[in-house]
C-alpha cells in the first residue's frame, strides 16, 4: 500500500495522452491499459447515481481547493472507512483535516484503487485493478478481448495510412499503441482523434458489459462498506461539503490550526474539532453504518 503522503498527492499529474498510451510494465495486453474514470461517461451508462456521505482527508492547501470543486464534474478520492492514524497526517503540524461530504460515487472499492490524475482532473485506473476485483472472471474475459480488439482496430485505423496496412497488421498492436505519439510525429490534431476514438471505444465496451462492470464499480458501495485495509477508496464528484473535522490534539489550537479554523469559518462550512483521532474514526464509521442501515 502506498504511503500516506503519496496518497495525498495521488501520484504526479500526467497528460491525458501519457495515460492513454502508457502500458508500463504490466505487459502488452489490455490489463495494462488505463481506463478513464469519467463522471459524464459513467452517468450516461448508469443514470441512477449512488449519492452517499463520504469523507476526504486533506491538508490546508487541499482544503482550499475543495471549495472550488463543490458541485463540479472533477473527481476526487474519498473514503467510507479509514484508520484514525491515517487521518492524522494531513498537515505538517500533526493535525489532520477530514471533510465530510455528500457526493456522487463514480467508482467504489474496498482497497486503494491506485488512481492517477490527468491535467484535466480526470482519474485513471489500470485495467488490471478491475480484473482483480471481479468475481465473474469468465464474463470479464469478454471485456479484455473487446479492449484488445479496440486497440488493434485503432492502430490499424490511425497507423495503417502512415505505415501501411500490411506492416501494421503484422506488428504487435500494443507496441505500436505505446509508440503512437512517436508514429504520429507530434501531430496534435491526429492525436486528439485517436484519444477520442479510445474514449468512445472504452465507453461502448463498458456499456455493453455494464452488468459485470457494475458489480466491480459499485458492489462495495452497495454492500456493508467495511474493509480490513487501512482505508478504502471512493472516486466521487459533484461534492457538497457538510462538515469539516479538524484533529487538534490539544485544547488550545496552534497557529496553523488557528489559520485553518479562520478559513473554515470564512466558508460558512460547519466545523468540528477533535482532540482524539480515534473518536473521529468511530464517528465516520457510525455515519456510514447509519446511512446503509448497518449495525456496528
Amino acid at each position: 500500500m502506498i504511503g500516506f503522503k503519496q496518497y495525498l498527492r495521488e501520484f504526479a499529474i500526467k497528460s491525458t495522452s501519457d495515460l492513454v498510451f502508457e502500458v508500463g510494465s504490466q505487459g502488452l495486453a489490455s490489463s495494462a491499459l488505463k481506463i478513464p474514470i469519467s463522471g459524464p461517461m459513467f452517468k450516461r451508462i448508469w443514470p441512477d447515481t449512488i449519492r452517499s456521505t463520504v469523507f476526504h482527508t486533506t491538508d490546508f492547501e487541499g482544503l482550499k481547493r475543495l471549495k472550488k470543486l463543490e458541485g463540479g464534474k472533477k473527481s476526487i478520492s474519498a473514503f467510507f472507512s479509514m484508520m484514525s492514524r491515517y487521518m492524522e497526517g494531513g498537515i505538517a503540524t500533526g493535525g489532520g483535516i477530514v471533510a465530510e461530504m455528500e457526493a456522487d460515487v463514480i467508482v467504489s472499492a474496498r482497497d486503494d484503487i491506485m488512481s492517477e490524475v490527468d491535467k484535466q482532473g480526470r482519474r485513471w485506473v489500470m485495467m488490471s485493478w478491475f480484473e482483480n476485483q471481479t468475481r465473474e472472471r469468465s464474463k470479464f474475459v469478454a471485456v479484455e478481448r473487446e479492449l484488445n480488439n479496440l486497440i488493434r482496430g485503432l492502430v490499424i485505423k490511425h497507423l495503417g495510412p502512415i505505415m501501411g496496412d500490411t506492416e501494421v497488421r503484422k506488428a504487435q498492436e500494443f507496441y505500436l499503441w505505446a509508440d503512437m505519439k512517436k508514429h504520429l510525429k507530434g501531430d496534435g490534431k491526429k492525436l486528439r482523434l485517436v484519444i477520442k476514438d479510445y474514449f468512445d471505444g472504452v465507453e461502448r465496451i463498458i456499456k455493453k458489459n455494464k452488468e459485470v462492470m457494475s458489480s466491480v464499480f459499485y458492489g462495495y458501495a452497495r454492500s456493508k462498506r467495511m474493509t480490513d485495509n487501512a482505508w478504502d477508496e471512493q472516486i466521487v464528484n459533484n461534492i457538497k461539503v457538510k462538515t469539516i473535522h479538524l484533529i487538534t490534539f490539544t485544547q488550545t489550537p496552534n497557529k496553523k490550526e488557528e489559520e485553518i479554523i479562520e478559513y473554515v469559518n470564512s466558508t460558512k462550512w460547519p466545523l468540528k474539532t477533535w482532540d482524539v483521532s480515534i473518536d473521529l474514526e468511530v464517528y465516520t464509521r457510525q455515519v456510514v453504518a447509519k446511512e446503509i442501515g448497518r449495525k456496528i
